[in-house]
């Protein structure tokens, strides 16, 4: 049984590897952090943000294309965003949301 058990979690550190090295695992993590997004702001305010593809140093960079809804998100959500990503999203530990307003606006 030993032996067994040691097989199930070597294909588990191989497949956890190849996701690693091959980028899916990136792209699989970007999607569930868009995913959770959706579902806590809204598809509505969803469509005016824009997530980085990646959570660099614990941070979540979100741009945000009006200055109201910056304000919004920024000054008075952000502490209920950031715990329901938090909440929703265990792969990688999200600390901290910063907000900025994208450069078309």
């Amino acid at each position: 049984m030993t032996s067994q058990r040691r097989a199930v979690h070597t294909l588990r550190e191989a497949v956890a590897s190849f996701l690693e090295t091959s980028g899916l695992g990136r792209q699989t993590l970007s999607d569930q952090v868009a995913r959770a997004w959706r579902e806590i702001v809204g598809e509505e305010v969803a469509a005016h943000t824009k997530l980085a593809r990646t959570i660099r140093g614990g941070v979540l960079r979100v741009e945000v294309d009006s200055a109201s809804l910056l304000g919004e998100l920024a000054g008075f959500r952000k502490p209920e965003l950031l715990a329901g990503l938090q909440e929703r999203v265990r792969r990688k530990h999200i600390e901290e949301i910063r907000f900025k307003l994208s450069s078309g606006s």
